[in-house]
């Protein structure tokens, strides 16, 4: 999947199809009340993002977005305007080459209906019309965590990435929730979740494995359970620096974190990755490269972005 390219005016004509504006409440941008077939990830073999006519460059991305129910002002926030900001400042900036983009629904294989729903990749505004097909759950445990963990499965056992497979070059994974990580996944959730017959397996264990073709971060939101479950120290223990901690007030920047933690990753310098950004943005951006400290290791001919 992955054809054709993002369209503002798209945007545009779909948020008036559907009614989107800046009262729009979760029930009203996500109509779905349970999980469409399409998105549920039981027995897919793959997702794939392939290089095209239109895309011969194709970067894959995962957004995973805890949709369990304290967690609702996210997914208002990306679909009222931080998905198409995301998308434009992608194409301004360029981090990537030719984004696939895929969203997934996370909530708790421990005790949801629908803990993982994923979209294909897509690179126009079929991206946006999958992501309001989604079934906002909004549920949860209650139980110390949610299941993040489902995300790097998926994208290790269940994706085929040109990117990677043809170039040697990663695509990107962004998770985003107030809640720690589970600790593991049991075979009987694997099971249900997916249709495999596989071993329980770590978090951390999972982690590694689909760090070696995606470029792994979670951002930890500064609400809801981030102070009874000390989500942010638990979340560096897992995956050290690529753990971001955000306050709510400040999730209208996302979409200049997006892009600058992939321009970083890919070897950018925090001066030049803060110099395209102006007033907030780039005072948040700054603060959080910062608290970061490198991610990789850097080439020998340090690469650099010009920015226009």
């Amino acid at each position: 999947m992955g054809h054709g390219s993002y369209q503002s005016k798209d945007w545009d004509n779909l948020r008036a199809a559907r009614n989107i504006n800046s009262q729009s409440t979760v029930q009203d941008l996500y109509k779905s009340r349970q999980m469409k077939d399409y998105l549920n990830p039981y027995g897919i073999k793959y997702r794939e993002s392939c290089d095209s006519m239109d895309n011969p460059a194709s970067t894959a991305v995962i957004f995973g977005l805890d949709v369990t129910g304290s967690m609702g002002y996210l997914s208002e926030e990306i679909a009222k305007g931080a998905l198409n900001r995301t998308m434009l400042e992608i194409y301004d900036k360029v981090p990537v080459t030719n984004p696939h983009i895929m969203f997934q629904a996370i909530g708790d294989s421990k005790t949801d209906q629908a803990p993982l729903q994923t979209t294909q990749f897509e690179a126009d505004i079929r991206i946006a019309e999958q992501l309001l097909d989604v079934y906002f759950e909004g549920r949860g445990g209650g139980n110390g965590g949610e299941s993040y963990l489902l995300s790097w499965y998926f994208a290790d056992k269940h994706t085929k990435i040109d990117c990677y497979d043809k170039r040697k070059e990663k695509g990107f994974l962004f998770t985003i929730g107030d809640e720690c990580c589970h600790d593991s996944l049991s075979f009987q959730e694997i099971q249900r979740v997916f249709g495999d017959n596989s071993h329980a397996c770590s978090a951390r264990a999972l982690y590694e494995k689909a760090s070696l073709k995606y470029e792994i971060f979670h951002i930890v939101m500064k609400a809801g359970a981030y102070k009874n479950q000390h989500s942010g120290e638990k979340w560096r223990e897992l995956i050290g620096s690529r753990a971001i901690e955000l306050a709510p007030e400040d999730l209208d920047v996302l979409p200049e974190i997006f892009v600058s933690l992939m321009q970083y990753a890919r070897g950018a310098d925090i001066a030049d990755i803060t110099a395209q950004w102006k007033g907030k943005a780039a005072e948040v951006v700054k603060h959080i490269l910062q608290e970061m400290g490198p991610v990789s290791e850097k080439k020998a001919e340090k690469k650099r972005f010009l920015f226009f």
